[in-house]
């Protein structure tokens, strides 16, 4: 029969190999529990999900098998040097988002420094725990569990969770196990970084290729000017954007911008202060320029407090060059929603501005040309002037009464060029008629009519093989038709005649009722008016001439002998005061 001491025996052996057991099927089931765990962290792997939604799902699971309050995942900004959170999850998730750490601070920063993971039991006495943030959204953190999360050695950010459900404390099991899951979120953050990477630049590649295209598309430098700003507003997503080109001969510089979400037009703000502000600076170095915070720059504290009234917040500036030679600047103003700019995006505004640059420079040739050529023709136009009976500056005339027309008919910025040089042009046809007709002072003979009537004809066959006057042509062919459709050369009738014709026509009819010449002397504005209203519906478009009435209402249509006997007005009046001031003082002086 078994003593006592082997019973006590017995039962100790019995217990211990009950507890043994026990921590065997705890084991086994954590190990169980660890395979399913990872199978679920596996499907998150191959998932085909955006990257935030996919970290979102993640960050869930993770809270929910590690029965959790609440759980962050912040990722480090490779600009601002700064934890982000990228996912918040718990009761004050919206509360947390505004925060950004530096590294070393806090919990997420040291671990971040660091790059060794914690646990804290008792976060309240714990020497490195921010206890602001927690007192600011008003959520106590008991304990704290955190892991980095690194890539080739190197954090990229760090996963952390906040208090133990049902009051209990972090074990080493979890802290292992965080690890192991930091290393499958780590390879999930890194695969869609790569992904976003690739998609930000095939879509960045699209649209410059897209830029590329529209600012080949003209050659007119104000109309380029739009589309490069407008386009680097688009592609960077701000607020507002300038092209500033310096003008050599005026020692100033020419800006042009988009109007301000706000509605605010800065161009004028930005002149006033052009030589201290960001502008000046590129075109003085070369060099391309980021500034996150305007408003504190120590490098332009002096331009900062005259323009802040349109709160300039960030900017990226990039110099137009070509050919090794600075023609100008570029400037993105303010990232919408309230971000700053990053290195990336100012390297995006420099490809842009290598294409427009280019775009620019091929611009002011095409001017330059255009003036040269324009110059030339006019340089003709003179010439031809000169032979007929027309005096002193028809063309100039013509050019100013049809420019009035066409600002009162609302027409746009190329019709308005295209009826300017058809103005100048209109009588080129006029080089094929004999000088002795142009030059006869008295009546025409029906003949000489008839030959007259002939330059509208020459003038279009003399522009039409020249390709770039080829729009111009229905201005110079029809500015003799008439409304009713008895004009020449074609008897065209009401709108077959092109507006350019019908304009340059009443604008030249306003211009011969009005001019001295040798045989006659010129009407009075008022009385030429009511003679072309008389002949509104049927020599000329009423539109037109309503447009012409106007025009001369509003000032934008002075006759040469009104300016002069202005002038001689103005002179008589500042004579008559000289005298009387000589009078006022003799009177004192006695």
């Amino acid at each position: 029969m078994p003593d006592k001491n082997n019973i006590a025996k017995l039962r100790k052996d019995n217990k211990d190999l009950l507890k043994k057991n026990s921590a065997l099927l705890r084991l086994v089931s954590a190990q169980e529990d660890g395979l399913s765990f990872y199978k679920s962290i596996n499907k998150f792997a191959s998932c085909t999900a955006k990257n935030d939604k996919l970290l979102d799902s993640l960050m869930k699971f993770i809270i929910a098998s590690l029965k959790v309050e609440a759980g962050s995942l912040l990722l480090l900004n490779s600009y601002t040097g700064l934890l982000e959170f990228k996912v918040a999850k718990g009761s004050k998730s919206e509360a947390v988002k505004k925060y950004k750490f530096a590294l070393g601070e806090g919990i997420a920063g040291y671990v971040a420094q660091t790059g060794q993971a914690l646990l804290v039991a008792n976060a309240s006495k714990n020497r490195i725990f921010k206890r602001s943030a927690s007192k600011d959204i008003k959520y106590p953190v008991r304990n704290v569990l955190c892991v980095p999360l690194k890539i080739n050695r190197k954090v990229i950010g760090v996963i952390e969770l906040l208090n133990k459900m049902h009051k209990k404390k972090f074990t080493k099991e979890d802290l292992e196990l965080l690890k192991s899951i930091a290393v499958q979120v780590c390879l999930l953050v890194h695969n869609s970084r790569l992904v976003e990477e690739s998609e930000r630049k095939i879509k960045e590649h699209s649209n410059l290729t897209a830029v590329s295209a529209m600012l080949n598309s003209t050659l007119d430098l104000d109309d380029l000017l739009n589309k490069i700003i407008r386009a680097a507003a688009k592609l960077l997503c701000a607020e507002t954007s300038v092209v500033v080109l310096p003008d050599r001969e005026k020692q100033d510089f020419y800006f042009k911008s988009t109007k301000a979400k706000s509605n605010k037009n800065i161009t004028n703000t930005l002149k006033n202060k052009a030589s201290e502000i960001i502008a000046d600076r590129v075109l003085r170095n070369g060099q391309s320029l980021l500034v996150s915070d305007f408003s504190s720059d120590l490098r332009f504290k002096s331009g900062a407090k005259e323009i802040i009234n349109f709160q300039i917040k960030s900017v990226i500036a990039a110099p137009l060059r070509v050919k090794n030679k600075i023609i100008g600047v570029v400037e993105v103003i303010n990232k919408s929603k309230g971000k700053t700019f990053l290195p990336y995006e100012l390297e995006l505004l420099e490809a842009l501005a290598e294409q427009s640059a280019v775009a620019i420079d091929n611009a002011f040739v095409h001017k330059e040309f255009q003036e040269f050529f324009l110059n030339t023709i006019t340089a003709l136009a003179r010439a031809i002037e000169s032979k007929s009976a027309a005096t002193g500056t028809h063309i100039d005339r013509i050019d100013n009464y049809s420019m009035a027309i066409a600002e009162e008919l609302s027409l746009n910025a190329e019709e308005k060029k295209r009826i300017r040089w058809a103005a100048l042009f209109h009588d080129i046809g006029k080089i094929g008629i004999k000088e002795s007709i142009l030059q006869k002072p008295g009546k025409l003979t029906n003949v000489e009519y008839e030959e007259i009537k002939k330059h509208p004809q020459l003038g279009a066959d003399i522009m039409k093989p020249i390709k770039q006057f080829k729009h111009v042509i229905p201005g110079i062919l029809h500015h003799q038709e008439r409304w009713d459709g008895k004009g020449y050369p074609s008897g065209l009738k009401n709108t077959k005649i092109s507006i350019d014709g019908r304009v340059i026509g009443v604008a030249d009819t306003f211009d011969a009722m009005t001019s001295d010449r040798a045989y006659q002397k010129g009407l009075p504005k008022d009385v030429a008016l009511e003679e072309i209203k008389k002949c509104s519906g049927t020599q000329f478009d009423p539109k037109v001439v309503a447009a012409l009435i106007a025009a001369c209402a509003k000032g934008k249509i002075r006759l040469e002998k009104e300016d002069k006997t202005m002038l001689d007005k103005n002179n008589y009046n500042r004579s008559a005061l000289r005298k009387s001031n000589f009078r006022l003082n003799k009177k004192s002086r006695k």
